[in-house]
């Protein structure tokens, strides 16, 4: 079940990380548009930028999967540190149980507020509000398996097996 998390989690990202490229690069020649319209032809395109800010907003959610699976979370380690290796372990089994929690409840209440949205539409993008909005819950679902592939490799220090094992590059 471990190899199977781990290689869903890394295809999911690596289609999240291919996806989010292509955003951003459609969000710069979309912001390219704006400035151009702007400041050459003294007529703002009005949908452009409000197209860059909803993909950008996808774009985050999307990639917030692959932030989990590198161990990237904003976390303090020195309490974990100073801990027996027992207690340090147990803490955190705990905090993945409440990462896991949040994203449930980012889940349950993205929908929510995305269901609540459908009637509403993005100015000047003649849209619904729930294509906006559905991000959220769409990025907690993805993010939870690369949640998981953390804690096997890391937490529970199970090893990588051998057919999905990364070499390292360069670092940037």
């Amino acid at each position: 079940m471990a190899k199977f998390i781990i290689k869903f989690s890394r295809f999911l990202n690596n289609s999240a990380l291919n996806v989010s490229a292509a955003l951003m690069g459609l969000m710069a020649l979309l912001v390219f548009y704006q400035v151009i319209t702007r400041f050459v032809f003294g007529a703002p395109s009005a949908w452009s930028e409000i197209s860059a800010r909803v993909m950008m907003v996808w774009m985050v959610y999307i990639s917030m999967g692959c932030v989990f699976s590198r161990g990237s979370m904003i976390s303090i380690t020195f309490f974990v540190e100073v801990l027996p290796d027992i207690f340090g372990l147990w803490v955190k089994r705990v905090v993945t149980i409440i990462a896991l929690i949040f994203l449930g409840v980012l889940i349950w209440y993205g929908w929510d507020i995305a269901v609540r949205v459908k009637n509403q539409n993005v100015a000047m993008l003649n849209i619904s509000a729930f294509w906006l909005y559905i991000s959220i819950p769409i990025g907690a679902v993805l993010s939870i398996p690369s949640l998981l592939e953390w804690h096997i490799l890391n937490v529970e220090n199970k090893p990588e097996p051998a057919d999905l094992k990364i070499t390292k590059t360069a670092e940037v």
